[in-house]
C-alpha cells in the first residue's frame, strides 16, 4: 500500500525552513494517530509521508506543528525517518564516524565485538592458571583400530578473565569412512550430596536451584568460589540484551581470582547456573560426516558468546559399516578473545 503525502511549502512554515529531524520528532510526539513512514524535501517544500491517510482532526493537528515549527536543529542534529538528506550531511556524517587508532575510518561490517581479537587455535586453556591462554587440550584425534568407540574430548577455556566469542571453524581428515565428528557446548558439572534441611534443590534432575533456607534436600560439594568450581556464566544471546533463565549470582575478585558473594537469585534473574549432570547448551557441529581425505571451512558470519565453565565437547565416533579402522581428523577454531597471549 502507497504511504499517504502531505505537501507544506516553505512559506507556511513561521521562519521559511523546516529541520527534518525536528518535525520528525514533533510528530511523533504529537497525538496523531496514524504511523508517520518518512519525511523528505528540498528548499521549496517539505513533503510528510504517512500510513495511511489523515483524518480532519489529524490534518489539522499536523497543520498546528507545521505552524509553530521553529526550523532550528536539534542539539545533536540527529536526522531520523528522512529518505533524503543532502550530500553535505552524508558528508559530515562519514568523516564524523567511528576510526581506528590510527585514524582509518571503519567502514565494513565485522561480528567481531570491538575490542576483541580473532584468534584461531587448536588447542583449549590450562585451567590450572585463569590467566593462561593456550596450554591445553589440542582440538584433534587419532583414532586406532581397537579404541574406545566414541573418541571424546574436552577442550576447556579461561574466559573469566578473557571475553571469549565462538566464530567459526575449519575441520581437515584423514582416511575416513563415514565417520562423524560433533561439536558440542556442555557445562562443567558440580557434585551434589543429599541433605535434611538445605537450602538447594535440584530441578529436572540437573538444574540446582536454590530453595528457602532449610527446605532443600541438597547441597553442592564443589569448591564454587574457583574459577572451574561449577559455576556457570549465562551470557544474553546477542539478539537481545535478555539472559537466560538462571538462578545464582556472584562477585569476582580479580586480585585472588576468585568468586565472592555466591547469592540465590529467587526470580531466575541472575548471572550464574550450577548443573548436577551434564546437558548440551549449544550444538556447534552435529555429526558431520567424513570421507576418505578432506578439508571444510565451517564459515559464519555470527559469534556466540561463552561463559566462564562452558566446555567445548568433541565427539568422534567411527563408522563400523565397514569394519574399524585407523583415521584421524583436526580441527581449528576461530575465537573473538580479549586476550590472544
Amino acid at each position: 500500500m502507497s504511504d499517504y503525502k502531505y505537501i507544506y511549502r516553505i512559506d507556511q512554515f513561521p521562519n521559511d525552513k523546516y529541520d527534518l529531524s525536528r518535525l520528525n520528532s514533533e510528530i511523533i510526539d504529537s497525538s496523531i494517530i496514524v504511523s508517520l513512514s518518512h519525511l523528505s524535501g528540498d528548499n521549496k517544500e517539505c513533503d510528510i509521508y504517512f500510513k495511511a491517510s489523515l483524518d480532519s482532526s489529524d490534518w489539522a493537528t499536523l497543520s498546528g506543528i507545521v505552524g509553530k515549527h521553529s526550523g532550528e536543529p536539534l542539539p545533536d542534529n540527529h536526522v531520523v525517518n528522512t529518505n533524503i538528506i543532502s550530500s553535505s550531511t552524508v558528508m559530515s556524517t562519514i568523516v564524523d564516524g567511528p576510526k581506528d587508532v590510527s585514524g582509518k575510518l571503519r567502514v565494513q561490517q565485522t561480528s567481531r565485538k570491538l575490542g576483541l581479537r580473532v584468534m584461531w587455535t587448536g588447542i583449549g586453556d590450562d585451567t590450572s592458571d585463569i590467566s593462561k591462554v593456550g596450554g591445553g587440550v589440542t582440538t584433534c584425534f587419532t583414532h586406532t583400530t581397537g579404541d574406545n568407540i566414541p573418541l571424546v574430548k574436552y577442550i576447556d577455556l579461561n574466559i573469566v578473565e578473557n571475553e571469549t566469542y565462538l566464530h567459526e571453524g575449519y575441520m581437515t581428515w584423514k582416511d575416513c569412512k563415514l565417520d562423524t565428528l560433533s561439536l558440542q557446548i556442555v557445562p562443567r558439572t558440580v557434585t551434589v550430596s543429599g541433605v535434611s534441611g538445605g537450602d538447594k534443590t535440584v530441578y529436572g534432575g540437573y538444574l540446582v536451584v536454590p530453595t528457602a533456607s532449610g527446605s532443600g534436600n541438597y547441597e553442592v560439594v564443589n569448591d564454587l568460589t574457583d574459577p572451574n568450581g561449577g559455576l556457570i556464566y549465562m551470557p544474553a544471546s546477542g539478539d537481545t540484551e535478555a539472559r537466560p533463565t538462571a538462578y545464582w549470582d556472584a562477585d569476582w575478585n580479580s586480585t585472588t581470582h576468585k568468586f565472592e558473594n555466591i547469592r540465590p537469585n529467587y526470580l531466575g534473574s541472575g548471572e550464574y547456573n550450577m548443573f548436577s549432570y551434564e546437558v548440551v547448551l549449544a550444538e556447534f557441529i552435529r555429526q558431520i560426516p567424513l570421507l576418505d581425505s578432506g578439508f571444510i571451512p565451517l564459515n559464519s558470519s555470527d559469534t556466540e558468546e561463552l561463559g566462564q565453565g562452558m566446555r567445548i565437547k568433541m565427539i568422534a565416533d567411527t563408522c563400523l559399516d565397514l569394519g574399524d579402522h585407523d583415521w584421524q581428523v583436526a580441527c581449528i577454531i576461530c575465537l573473538h578473545r580479549y586476550k590472544s597471549v
